[in-house]
């Protein structure tokens, strides 16, 4: 008899044997993530693949907004033993769900696991909040971190319990005539410190893949990678990119940053991709050509986006 794809743990979480073999511990109460996974026990195929096709077994990976663990399983059943995933979460919250999948997924060993916030300077406590319905939407409050994403209405709550959606709290998410407002949220505020991934990842030397989801706060990241770049000739990076939200209306030093980190990149010869949301029939990814300075900083659509070393290119 095959085992239940997922299973109820109590205390809104629940464990799912995903698609690619390996087990997630998910917070019942998200309807974002989470849902993905346990409806179609996977999320993103397309970057799902695109990971599977740049790690191998022995790679250091590191993922940061690693949530509850989606990609560090991911990337701890690749890189096995001989390899480590590093993931990157600020969340208290949702931290031992990360911790969890961890040990569901069988790879402690190659894991380490960090409550961090990424940035390009060290020990900096920064606020957040975030809608525990909707975790794909976490943002420091401080704007010069975040970028210049437009506030959503939101009520904020002092714990979670109480800003997850129940008959008190589900009128804050109406209009006047009782009708529900999708973009209202219910949030909750946690503080974080600061690091950096050349920090993080000081005593490694061959770094395989870094992989971003950190709502906005991408520029500061990469500019606190710059060594671990220029030490790992194998190094590729996924970043969530779009030039609306990252870049246009982010502030001049965040535009700064960017810049910065994309002249050096160009002159190590990487070429930066969109992912395109989709697959094809036989599982392979789509795409894009490579992309221009002029269409990253003005064109570029929100989604996943991976940088590579011309002459490393699997696609070129």
């Amino acid at each position: 008899m095959q085992p239940a794809p997922s299973a109820y743990l109590g205390d809104h979480q629940v464990v799912v044997k995903t698609v690619w073999g390996g087990h997630v511990v998910v917070p019942a109460f998200n309807i974002d993530v989470a849902l993905g996974v346990v409806r179609d026990r996977i999320i993103e195929p397309w970057t799902t693949r695109l990971v599977q096709e740049l790690l191998r077994p022995g790679d250091v990976y590191l993922n940061a907004g690693a949530n509850f663990g989606y990609y560090v399983a991911l990337g701890g059943g690749i890189v096995g033993v001989n390899g480590r995933v590093y993931g990157v979460e600020p969340n208290p919250h949702i931290f031992p769900f990360l911790l969890k999948t961890v040990y569901w997924n069988g790879s402690p060993k190659q894991s380490r696991l960090y409550r961090r916030a990424l940035s390009n300077t060290e020990g900096t406590t920064l606020s957040f909040q975030f809608d525990p319905q909707f975790l794909g939407n976490g943002k420091a409050e401080h704007q010069h971190y975040a970028g210049g994403a437009a506030a959503v209405p939101a009520v904020r709550f002092g714990t979670l319990p109480e800003a997850l959606w129940n008959a008190e709290n589900i009128d804050h998410l109406l209009d006047a005539e009782g009708l529900m407002v999708e973009t209202k949220r219910l949030m909750v505020g946690f503080n974080a410190v600061t690091t950096t991934i050349d920090q993080i990842l000081a005593t490694e030397n061959k770094v395989a893949l870094i992989h971003l989801d950190i709502e906005g706060a991408e520029p500061f990241a990469l500019a606190g990678a710059m060594n671990t770049i220029r030490r790992s000739p194998r190094i590729r990076l996924i970043t969530e990119w779009s030039a609306d939200e990252h870049f246009l209306q982010a502030p001049k030093p965040v535009k700064d940053l960017f810049l910065a980190f994309w002249n050096e990149m160009n002159g190590r010869g990487y070429s930066v991709r969109h992912v395109e949301p989709r697959l094809a029939d036989n599982g392979s990814i789509f795409l894009s050509p490579p992309l221009s300075l002029e269409a990253m900083t003005g064109q570029a659509i929100h989604g996943d986006y991976v940088w590579v070393a011309r002459e490393n290119d699997p696609w070129g």
